[in-house]
């Protein structure tokens, strides 16, 4: 489904990800895990086109992609849910999902998909006329990787969904994202505190210092002692 080929990117003059490959089948949950400044953030914003590389190529369902637009690619079935959720706290629970189908004009199926989404996150349902900026951590992750799901992505990116919630709602946010790709949306997902997001996924890549240190298996990568260290808390 995705594939990046020798991709390259700098902020300036310095380098941020350097010569990356990697491949995000159909139907899978993908993990890019590594340190703070791996260049995690960094390669899921070239792949929505936030970014642009300097060299290499973005292959989407086939297609370069590299010269897309950001919405080009959104239309495509692209969605990031990034870092620290980004939900507009004054709006309702309900108008910010709206605006997750804000490119979309199928008013019939925007209705069944936010049918979908409340059955899917029944928590949501609950609060859908309250203020999102009064709602919890975990329920607001929930909302934006909802708002997210509003797009009708075939691929969602997902940017450290875990970071800063309590071990129950993690569980709970974890089960929802296998749930999600259960339903068809593959799934590529970066972390910096990488257990749960390991034991997920059908496949692993390591960034470090925005170089692919290693992949593999799940049952690969955590046999490695010195992930264990870095990452799994061995």
């Amino acid at each position: 489904m995705l594939k990046l080929e020798k991709i390259s990117v700098k902020y300036g003059v310095i380098p941020a990800v350097n010569d990356l490959t990697i491949q995000v089948k159909a139907g899978q949950i993908v993990s890019l895990i590594g340190s703070n400044g791996a260049g995690k953030t960094t390669t899921l914003k070239t792949i929505v086109g936030v970014l642009s590389p300097f060299q290499g190529a973005i292959l989407y369902q086939g297609k370069d992609i590299t010269s897309f637009s950001a919405p080009q690619r959104v239309k495509m079935g692209i969605a990031l849910v990034p870092e620290g959720r980004g939900i507009f706290n004054r709006l309702s629970v309900q108008e910010n999902l709206f605006l997750g189908a804000y490119h979309r004009t199928d008013e019939r199926e925007i209705k069944k998909d936010l049918d979908w989404i409340y059955e899917l996150f029944p928590r949501l349902l609950e609060r859908k006329e309250q203020v999102a900026g009064t709602l919890s951590g975990g329920e607001q992750q929930m909302l934006a990787v909802a708002r997210g799901l509003m797009s009708r992505p075939s691929l969602m990116l997902l940017d450290e969904p875990s970071l800063g919630l309590a071990p129950l709602i993690v569980q709970e946010l974890y089960r929802l994202i296998q749930e999600i790709r259960n339903q068809g949306v593959t799934i590529l997902l970066v972390e910096q505190s990488a257990p749960m997001a390991i034991r997920v996924s059908d496949y692993v890549y390591v960034l470090e210092t925005g170089f692919l240190k290693l992949e593999g298996s799940p049952e690969e990568v955590e046999s490695l002692e010195d992930i264990k260290k870095a990452y799994l808390g061995g």
